[in-house]
């Protein structure tokens, strides 16, 4: 079904909207870190909440400004599109492969595995796996992957449409670093070569998969279950490893597409990936 859109001003509100509604539930966790708030404040709601806002709103902008109800149910039923290549689902659990990789070359290079709790401590992995679930995994990628990325791709290459969208992702997370819950530890310059790699590896996933938002979500299940298990100190050379796979993978499919596929699955009259059946 052909519906106008209205030039780019859709993705403009799914952008702004993102980062108010994102940013007033993190600031709850910057007021109480800095003692600006009386009584102390649960923030594992908010943080999950506060997780929620990409699919939020591109579902908001999905209904009241392109005005297409039908589009809410196409984004949700991205998380359906599970038949896929079980290559796919291996690709999804790579960032956890990296993880173990960057830890061997630390520890060539230094002597020592920079691990966390998440090694030493196997009870926090279930709890850990389901908040991981519950925030960005599901929370994010509706929004971003669902809604942005094939916006984004029927105006550009695919790889700038991952390079935007990665610093964009990077800078909407940047309250955590003054909300006291670990984020200030890590390099933030690192952490934003880790989202553009990430997001370039997530779009060639998407473009492979007709738009799964199964694998897009598993991936960045994956990848924060990955990040978890890397000591602050060496997530520069995370990074460098991320990096190194995303340029693989430019190499072999190309920056135009990230596929072997000339023709993406993305309607380009709806901006949005095809209805599979």
């Amino acid at each position: 079904m052909k519906t106008k859109s209205n030039g780019n001003k859709p993705l403009a509100y799914f952008f702004i909207l993102s980062f108010i509604l994102a940013w007033m539930l993190m600031s709850i966790g910057v007021v109480q870190n800095y003692g600006l708030a009386r009584i102390p404040i649960p923030l594992e709601p908010f943080i999950i909440l506060g997780s929620w806002t990409p699919n939020i709103a591109a579902f908001l902008v999905m209904g009241l400004i392109i005005k297409r109800s039908e589009g809410i149910k196409h984004l949700i039923l991205g998380w359906a599109k599970w038949k896929v290549s079980p290559l796919w689902y291996l690709v999804a659990l790579s960032p956890v492969l990296l993880s173990f990789i960057t830890l061997g070359i630390y520890r060539k290079l230094y002597g020592v595995f920079p691990t966390t709790e998440v090694f030493t401590n196997p009870t926090i992995l279930l709890p850990l796996l389901l908040m991981l679930l519950l925030t960005g995994a599901t929370g994010e990628q509706l929004g971003w992957r669902g809604f942005a990325l094939p916006w984004l791709q029927t105006k550009m290459s695919a790889l700038l449409s991952s390079i935007i969208l990665g610093l964009i992702w990077s800078f909407w997370h940047i309250p955590l670093w003054f909300a006291g819950i670990g984020h200030e530890y890590l390099p933030f310059w690192a952490y934003t070569i880790i989202g553009v790699s990430f997001s370039i590896l997530v779009t060639w996933v998407c473009n492979n998969t007709r738009g799964s938002m199964l694998i897009a979500s598993l991936f960045h299940l994956f990848l924060n279950l990955g990040v978890s298990m890397i000591d602050p100190k060496a997530i520069p050379l995370l990074a460098v490893v991320f990096a190194l796979y995303a340029l693989i993978i430019i190499m072999i499919f190309g920056a135009q597409t990230l596929s072997r596929k000339n023709e993406l699955p993305i309607n380009k009259d709806n901006k949005s990936w095809v209805i599979d059946g």
